[in-house]
């Protein structure tokens, strides 16, 4: 019958697991506390913009169609003179473009104020004439004149003003643009200028606030941030110098239907800025910048950051995904996971920026995959070390020599050291209880829950062969009509195989077995004994034997006496009676002999009795002898039912020879009480007489052999008889008396329940 784990066991596993759940959920305070701070400082910024860089990279389409770059460059500097141009020039070029058929331009070059810009008004207005919108920049200082916080300079007039500065991060890269600046007027960005994306009639710029105008000491309000969709390193857009322009060398069907910007590019004239996507072709001039804003517009892409917030979500997320992976998963599958969850990441927050234009700072949930493992691993190795060094202080040297090592220098080469002086302690307890196990005398196997004959001894090597196996001990025991031995038959609750057997090579086996538990409880299988009883049965049938030979060559005899004294003529009278009385006796002595020789031997045929039933029987079987002696039996508490498991031949001579005793000892006129009680789990059965009560001195001696209470004759087994019945029933026969005021004989038996679970162990 297997057993469940004691509940000792669940308090040391919980002993194990919590001061492990403990570190888990303290490290997992500690770095969630750590994200926080990180992502909301900023403090992980550099490691954002360098993933967002790598993506950018990757992930760069093509440059439009539609977006052409001229470029006033070193090659049209040194063709038409050097800079700065008059207004005429520019005008010009302006006039050149509209003729080719630009469809927007945007010429980002500041003229000096001191110039008359006449001729540009005059061209602009031709351009806007022919419905082509001409963009120029708002020439702003900062910080401006008089102490003011900055000064504004309006285009030429009729062109359509716009901002275009460029707000590098803090480690100098461009990477986004304010679509709108707000001073004492709202200017958009060039590219918002010249695509026409001004806000309420283009979703790129739905949700500005409303404008509120600004004096000039008031600073400068940015709106409208959007991350810059580059289209790959400088170089990526076409371009031509503007000195093909005004040449009338440019094909007009490369300018024909596009947004055309104008801006410079000639060394020392023009900036040029780190961006995400420059690598090692150097910076990209602002004209080209500007060029990605464009495209963007053009072609409805909005790219913008996620925020803070949704950055410590991801971030919190993974690490709780990470930490609970390495609770519960293998550490090799764990760190599978983890990586797993990196590329999970880094996919992620590409594929936000492309599909849907939304950036998700990845870098919180990066350094959580990064550091949660490593921190967890050191941390569930301090406690597995602490635990596992206070296990082994524990476990102490198990009785046996202890290993030579030498000292130990820290907590690890400590745990380590005791970890392999226990190792070869266990081996060598290993090595003695396979020693223990093959000295056994009996036949002994261990069976597997998996069915296979694990271990065996040498007796069991010679009884089913030098390779013990499931069939082989079938076959040992295949005349006793067993059903196939392993691990299913033996964890049955009524397993057959569980009792004495013969087996095939002539022997009495008796086969007993017990569940084979690990350390924590758990049931690993079986350890089954076969026991060689032969010799005990050939003795116990010896004694039968001897027994009934003796009982029979006892009585016999005196049988014979009783015959010849009841036909002898002539015997005197008192004679008679004394040979009748020591030939009786003899005949009591050998029944009484067998009987108790029957009771002591055990092994009982068990089954569901009822004992008020059979006190009731033994006051029936005793009543006519009581009438004849002038003593009256009552029986109290036997109309009940009382259920027990016993042998009830036994149990009745048992009761019978109580009720003899105290009818020796009974006064005539006396009552004798036979009285039952208790319940399922117990029972109490006491005879009671009204005799002279036996002596102190004696009590204890009265359930021995040979051993009687008084004068009242008998053979001194009678009592013996009725201690062993008890016994063999898992009960006790005691005594109470007073000297003069009669004696009380009690039999103690389980009840039902508890009888059957002594049957079974």
């Amino acid at each position: 019958m297997m057993r469940h784990a004691d509940p000792s066991e669940t308090q040391i596993v919980r002993r194990r697991v919590a001061p492990l759940l403990r570190e888990w959920l303290l490290v997992l305070t500690m770095m969630s506390v750590a994200l926080l701070l990180l992502i909301t400082s900023g403090a992980l910024a550099r490691l954002d913009q360098a993933i967002y860089d790598l993506t950018v990279r990757w992930s760069a389409p093509p440059a439009p169609e539609s977006v052409l770059i001229v470029t006033i460059d070193d090659a049209s500097l040194e063709s038409l003179g050097p800079w700065p141009w008059d207004a005429a020039r520019h005008a010009q070029a302006i006039d050149r473009l509209v003729a080719a058929g630009a469809q927007a331009i945007s010429y980002a070059v500041t003229l000096e104020r001191g110039s008359s810009d006449a001729p540009l008004v005059a061209a602009i207005r031709r351009a806007r004439s022919q419905g082509v919108r001409v963009a120029m920049p708002v020439r702003i200082r900062v910080p401006g004149p008089d102490g003011k916080a900055y000064l504004a300079e309006p285009p030429p007039a009729g062109a359509i003003p716009g901002h275009n500065l460029i707000r590098t991060d803090g480690d100098g890269v461009v990477r986004q643009v304010d679509m709108i600046i707000d001073g004492s007027a709202r200017w958009p960005h060039l590219a918002v200028a010249v695509t026409g994306a001004e806000s309420g009639k283009d979703a790129a710029l739905v949700g500005v606030p409303p404008f509120r105008a600004r004096d000039g000491n008031d600073r400068l309000r940015a709106e409208a941030e959007r991350l810059i969709g580059f289209r790959g390193p400088p170089g990526q857009f076409r371009s031509l110098p503007i000195m093909a322009v005004l040449a009338g060398e440019a094909p007009r069907q490369m300018i024909a239907g596009r947004t055309v910007l104008v801006g410079i590019t000639a060394g020392g004239l023009s900036d040029r800025f780190a961006t995400a996507v420059s690598g090692r072709a150097g910076g990209m001039s602002a004209v080209e910048i500007q060029a990605s804003v464009v495209a963007d517009l053009l072609q409805g892409r909005r790219l913008e950051r996620a925020g803070t917030a949704r950055s410590l979500t991801l971030a919190l997320v993974m690490l709780w995904l990470v930490m609970v992976g390495m609770l519960i998963l293998r550490p090799g599958l764990a760190g599978v996971f983890g990586i797993a969850l990196l590329i999970l990441v880094l996919m992620s927050a590409a594929a936000g920026l492309i599909a849907i234009g939304r950036w998700v700072g990845p870098g919180g949930a990066v350094v959580a995959l990064l550091m949660a493992p490593p921190l967890w691993a050191w941390r569930r190795l301090a406690v597995v070390n602490d635990w596992m060094t206070r296990e082994l202080t524990a476990l102490g040297d198990l009785g046996l020599p202890k290993r030579l090592s030498r000292a130990p220098t820290d907590p690890v080469t400590r745990a380590t050291e005791m970890l392999a002086a226990t190792i070869d302690r266990v081996s060598e307890l290993r090595r003695l209880a396979d020693a223990a196990l093959r000295g056994l005398p009996d036949a002994t196997v261990l069976v597997g829950n998996t069915g296979q004959v694990v271990a065996s001894n040498g007796a069991a090597e010679a009884l089913f062969g030098a390779d013990p196996s499931l069939e082989s001990i079938d076959a040992a025991f295949a005349g006793a009509g067993l059903p196939a031995f392993g691990s299913a038959a033996l964890a049955a609750a009524d397993s057959p195989w569980r009792g004495e057997f013969r087996a095939r090579d002539g022997s009495v086996r008796e086969i007993r077995y017990t569940p084979w538990r690990n350390a924590g409880g758990a049931a690993m299988g079986w350890i089954v004994r076969f026991a060689d009883i032969s010799a005990l049965r050939k003795a116990e049938a010896a004694r039968e034997e001897a027994l009934q030979l003796l009982t029979h060559d006892m009585r016999a005899p005196q049988a014979s006496i009783l015959a010849l004294v009841d036909r002898a003529e002539g015997m005197p009278g008192e004679t008679a009676n004394r040979l009748r009385q020591l030939a009786r006796r003899t005949i009591g002595l050998a029944d009484g002999y067998l009987h108790l020789a029957r009771a002591e031997a055990g092994n009982y045929a068990m089954g569901d009795v009822d004992l008020a039933a059979i006190a009731t029987e033994a006051v029936d079987e005793m009543w006519p002898q009581a009438q004849a002696m002038g003593v009256r039996i009552d029986g109290l508490g036997l109309d009940d039912e009382a259920l027990m498991w016993g042998n009830h031949s036994l149990l009745m001579r048992a009761i019978v020879n109580l009720i003899s005793n105290a009818l020796k000892h009974a006064p005539r006129g006396s009552t004798i009480t036979v009285r039952l009680r208790g319940d399922r789990s117990d029972w109490r059965l006491d005879v009671e007489d009204r005799g002279p009560g036996v002596p102190a001195m004696l009590q204890v001696q009265l359930f021995g052999r040979f051993r009687t209470g008084g004068e009242g004759g008998g053979v001194g087994l009678g009592l013996a008889f009725v201690r062993s019945v008890a016994e063999g029933h898992g009960g006790l026969a005691r005594c109470q008396s007073v000297p003069g005021d009669g004696a009380t004989f009690t039999l103690w038996l389980p009840g039902i329940a508890a009888g059957r679970v002594m049957a079974a162990e």
